[in-house]
């Protein structure tokens, strides 16, 4: 195998980052793994995000830079994925940072067990300190039915894009919804529906940092619509195609029935089109209740027990 053939194209989007942008550069460009394609989509950044990004490319030829009108997230990520040359694709978010092997680390996994994907697990920071988000459960071997299923639960493995590493050709046909806030829910599972085998490590190699002024920390009515948008169209997909993940579909939405309850509620103003959205999302829950009660409420914990009975109770 030559140098190039090991290349990984790492994908970072940058847009108003500019007290994290060099500790993310930084940690990619001092990784152990030394093929990287680098690639940083100025996503239109009115910050100085866009010169801290060509200086590093002046001082790192592994660098590439494309400075594009602001599009958003998934925009500039399908910019990347056109402009990668790697045999694997990673991902990572210009506020967050690695660890300086996570990139060698995954590739001897992923090549070792011959998988389509490699999933590391990470840390949330939160007030400065570092939380592992998943349970260490060592390397685990995943088929494409436990994936999908592991996906849905949304536990132990979640739909991020940031703490994975890709076979490039997955990602052929496929592209993150632009315009859309948690693109992520829109991409992944089709991403992985794709893969025979995926090895999953609990050994954390991401640093996940968890900003008040973030779209999860931040939701608007336009966010809830989105999110609900996704997954209603993700749950109509896989109840069609994989009867075998009912139960976890099921719980997946009745999950996020109760997130967008509560986000709604968190609105001071909320239009008509939202209520209703959250109305019809009530509908299916409601009926997916009746028709399956043990096993949807039996992966439900207690809180999400009780929000989901208030909900009840103010519909019917």
């Amino acid at each position: 195998m030559n140098n190039e053939e090991k290349i990984i194209s790492i994908i970072i989007p940058v847009y108003k980052v500019e007290l994290y942008l060099k500790k993310c550069i930084e940690s990619v460009i001092n990784q152990t793994y030394p093929y990287l394609q680098i690639i940083l989509v100025d996503d239109g950044s009115p910050d100085n995000c866009g010169k801290i990004c060509d200086e590093y490319a002046s001082k790192d030829n592994r660098i590439e830079v494309i400075h594009t009108k602001n599009g958003g997230l998934s925009s500039a990520r399908n910019i990347g994925i056109s402009k990668a040359k790697g045999k694997y694709i990673g991902f990572v978010d210009s506020d967050d940072y690695i660890s300086n092997d996570m990139y060698e680390y995954m590739y001897n996994l992923i090549e070792k067990n011959k998988a389509d994907v490699c999933i590391c697990n990470f840390y949330n920071i939160i007030n400065d300190e570092n939380i592992i988000k998943n349970e260490d459960n060592g390397i685990e071997e995943l088929n494409k039915m436990q994936i999908l299923k592991e996906i849905l639960l949304d536990k132990k493995i979640q739909s991020y894009a940031w703490n994975k590493l890709y076979k490039r050709e997955l990602f052929n046909k496929i592209s993150y919804p632009v315009g859309k806030k948690y693109e992520d829910i829109g991409t992944t599972f089709y991403v992985l529906e794709k893969c025979n085998k995926i090895i999953v490590s609990g050994k954390p190699k991401y640093y996940y940092l968890n900003r008040p002024d973030s779209i999860v920390n931040n939701n608007t009515e336009q966010t809830i619509l989105d999110y609900t948008d996704l997954i209603m169209e993700r749950y109509d997909y896989i109840d069609k195609k994989y009867r075998e993940l009912k139960c976890y579909n099921d719980y997946y939405l009745t999950k996020i029935l109760i997130t967008a309850y509560i986000d709604m509620n968190n609105l001071s103003n909320v239009s008509q089109e939202l209520k209703q959205r959250v109305k019809n999302l009530f509908k299916k829950v409601q009926k997916i209740v009746k028709e399956n009660d043990e096993k949807v409420m039996s992966l439900l914990d207690n809180e999400q027990k009780n929000q989901l009975n208030n909900i009840i109770n103010e519909y019917i």
